[in-house]
């Protein structure tokens, strides 16, 4: 293999962080190349926030890498993952070391100077070079420079947003588009605003004042301009509003959220939306929906006020008013190496979506503040319900809630993707209720869990694997928890995965672990295969634990229940001491942990061989935990 950088300059403007100078060149030859060092931010779930350093790029073969730390001396340094064996020549406070590519597993590193566990951190964080990038010229291709507007649905014809190099704001809101057929004077339309309600939350439904607008144009070339602001709308249910009289053909309802102070604040719902010739009574909008946001946008205008504009699990109407919506089958975003998006992309009973590149999509821009009770905030990129989407490549920043929820879904794909997240629920990549899905090469830094499973809806034949995870807060890998009924957990392997760190939370002997299996709602977990999990010494060992599966309840009060069964650990090894002891827990004859194999399993490089030299408590009903030896 060849010996290949691809760099790329950050946009212009963008703000350094000055920590570290970062210098590459292929290993046979001379000449370094400089790398941009961005700021990203890292944080606790107690609301403290760092400044810390990254830098990302592609290669092939064999690289030198040269790290000069700006600030005082360097009297230690830990380089992670331990299981890249890099060997580093310090001279002064410079570093100087050799990587080569593994193109199934991409060389994910963090730098760890004197000790710093946040500011003093940088992540060199590479994916291999990339590969079929769509052209530009390619006629597929909706080519969108800094600045351009962007639309809300491709043109005919076109099936590729090509993000280039640059700053790019992403629009935001749900919407339903409607052809009256003829150019008509309108002047009122009607909104039905519909209950709404999230599967697999447990939360009781709600009726919300939507935010909206109404608007329209004579010929479909022109631009769409405002009939009616329902921003400030406070009324829920069925309402009529009424604007100046204005000739139409065209009319768009973009639905931007909620307003209500507490609650799910970017939330949409409606059951009809009508539009009326000034001066008459017939619907016009009826059955004339062309578009929407999400493929169900027909029951906006269909006449029945007994369905709605949503989806199965509503996912989609959740956070539409943060949300960039993939409206369409078989689309691509490109990210251009250089690119920056703000914002957040959603789609929901959309198949063959892929998402891909090396930009950056960057969160700083949605809402932070998250109003309580309930979850205000949006997620980065959400692709519901849909089967055979894709995302690959780009890196994600500053998430403000679970970064990427691809659940209730079919095959979903996540590679060679890097989150790095602050927020508190800023988790990494969701997979609930979803089936025969793949993450791999993926590198994931948050305050929250890492990779989660929920009781959802069934989920099963998922395998997470090549991949780097850092968990500041909570837990690294979270299957289960959860009341929806049948939602069983059933076949997931997790291999080759090195752990950098994990630390416990709240009560932090159970809202922590490593590897943690959590059977809830009368369901359960079977087949699950941890194998070749290395994980390094924990910053608190006293808050962190290798593994914890256990049926018990999340909260007082919640039910107990669930069942954990046929659970292979095979080739784990933590490198560290003083963690909180492994816990196998099993509430009641009901609700039990059965069928547990540590297969070589290794703590601070000796063979466990019990409970004792596996630092581990078992409780309740557990039956059949066996460790085994292999030459």
């Amino acid at each position: 293999m060849s010996n290949m950088i691809n760099v790329w300059s950050p946009p212009v403007g963008t703000t350094p962080n000055l920590t570290f100078e970062v210098q590459v060149k292929p290993s046979d030859e001379s000449l370094w190349v400089d790398l941009f060092v961005y700021n990203v931010k890292l944080g606790h779930q107690d609301g403290t926030v760092f400044n810390s350093s990254m830098v990302n790029f592609d290669f092939s073969g064999s690289l030198d890498v040269k790290v000069t730390y700006q600030g005082e001396t360097i009297n230690c340094y830990d380089i992670r993952p331990n299981s890249y064996g890099i060997n580093a020549a310090q001279m002064g406070n410079t570093l100087i070391f050799s990587i080569t590519q593994n193109d199934a597993s991409p060389r994910k590193i963090v730098i760890r100077i004197n000790d710093s566990w946040n500011t003093e951190n940088l992540h060199i964080l590479t994916n291999p070079l990339e590969t079929n990038v769509p052209s530009e010229v390619d006629p597929n291709v909706y080519l969108i420079h800094p600045g351009d507007p962007i639309p809300l649905q491709l043109p005919a014809g076109k099936d590729t947003y090509y993000f280039k190099p640059g700053f790019h704001t992403l629009p935001k809101g749900s919407w339903v588009e409607v052809d009256l057929g003829a150019t008509y004077s309108i002047d009122r339309i009607d909104l039905g605003q519909a209950i709404i309600k999230m599967q697999g939350l447990g939360m009781e439904p709600l009726s919300y004042p939507n935010r909206f607008l109404v608007e329209t144009k004579l010929n479909e070339s022109e631009p769409y301009t405002t009939a009616y602001d329902g921003t400030s709308n406070t009324l829920i249910g069925y309402m009529t509003k009424s604007f100046p009289q204005r000739k139409a053909r065209y009319v768009r309802l973009l639905l931007l959220g909620s307003n209500v102070a507490t609650g799910w604040v970017f939330s949409n719902s409606i059951s009809a939306f009508k539009i009326y010739e000034a001066g008459g009574t017939l619907n016009l909008a009826k059955n004339r929906a062309i578009a929407g946001a999400m493929p169900s946008y027909k029951h906006a205008v269909d006449g029945n006020e007994h369905t709605s504009y949503g989806t199965s699990s509503n996912y989609g109407n959740w956070h539409s008013g943060e949300s960039f919506f993939i409206s369409r089958n078989n689309t691509t975003v490109y990210m251009a190496p250089g690119a920056v998006c703000y914002g957040s992309i959603s789609s929901d009973e959309v198949d063959h979506v892929t998402i891909r590149g090396r930009g950056i999509l960057d969160g700083s821009q949605l809402q932070h503040t998250n109003p309580q009770p309930g979850e205000g905030r949006t997620g980065a990129i959400w692709l519901s319900s849909g089967s055979d989407n894709v995302l690959e490549g780009i890196t994600i920043i500053d998430p403000t809630m679970w970064a990427v929820v691809m659940n209730f879904s079919t095959r979903p794909i996540v590679k060679n993707m890097n989150i790095i997240a602050y927020e508190v629920n800023a988790d990494g990549i969701h997979f609930s209720g979803s089936n025969h899905g793949l993450i791999t090469g993926v590198f994931i830094r948050t305050p929250d869990d890492d990779i989660v499973m929920y009781h959802y809806g069934p989920t099963s034949f998922h395998t997470v694997q090549n991949s780097v995870l850092w968990g500041d807060d909570a837990h690294t890998i979270l299957i289960g928890l959860g009341s929806e009924p049948d939602a069983h957990i059933t076949d997931l392997t997790f291999q080759n995965i090195d752990v950098l760190n994990q630390q416990g939370v709240y009560v932090i002997d159970k809202f922590t672990g490593v590897l943690k299996l959590w059977a809830n709602g009368g369901n359960h977990i079977r087949n699950i295969l941890f194998k070749d999990i290395r994980i390094e010494a924990f910053r608190d060992p006293y808050k962190a634990a290798v593994f914890q599966f256990r049926t018990d309840e999340r909260f007082p009060g919640d039910l107990d229940g669930g069942i954990i069964q046929n659970v292979t650990l095979d080739n784990v090894t933590y490198r560290g001491s003083g963690e909180q002891k492994a816990l196998i827990k099993g509430v009641n004859s009901g609700s039990y942990v059965k069928d547990v194999y540590i297969k070589n399993y290794r703590r601070q490089d000796r063979l466990v061989t019990d409970i004792i030299s596996g630092h581990m408590d078992i409780q309740g009903h557990v039956s059949d935990v066996n460790f085994i030896i292999r030459d």
